[in-house]
């Protein structure tokens, strides 16, 4: 296996953060870190069996033991991500929101796309409070409403 265990480890550990940043679940993070430390006992070309062993044993022990905690600390109390912040915020409409077309509105320097909840009209200037996320574009509904 000499050379072709580090591509493996590689590889481990870009599908690993890959998953992690779509799912937010902190739970593979734990399987690229595994993986970092078989990388390294690559490098220094120590077994491939050794290597698998301790990414096992180490994946699933920082898995076990760590998961829990990292969710506490980089998660709100109720298990949401800071994304989810953005809910009941109050923003004002950047564009008119139509039946056929999504309006705009700034949230901390970002622009996000917005769509009214219940598919009426709001004209561009009009307070609106988010009220979920869904993709990549803001539920939204008229302020006082």
């Amino acid at each position: 296996m000499a050379g072709y265990d580090i591509w493996i480890w590689v590889a481990v550990i870009v599908v690993s953060l890959i998953i992690e940043f779509t799912t937010m679940a902190i739970t593979s993070i734990w399987f690229a870190i595994g993986g970092l430390v078989s990388l390294i006992m690559a490098a220094l070309l120590i077994g491939f069996e050794l290597q698998m062993i301790v990414f096992v044993i180490l994946s699933f022990a920082l898995l076990v033991t760590l998961r829990r905690w990292a969710q506490n600390k980089f998660l709100n109390s109720e298990g949401t991500t800071n994304l989810d912040l953005i809910k009941k915020e109050k923003l004002e409409l950047l564009t008119e929101i139509t039946e056929h077309e999504k309006g705009t509105v700034k949230y901390n320097g970002i622009i996000w796309n917005a769509v009214s909840a219940n598919a009426e009209p709001i004209k561009a200037g009009t307070w609106v409070t988010v009220e979920e996320i869904k993709g990549n574009k803001l539920i939204v509904k008229k302020e006082g409403k």
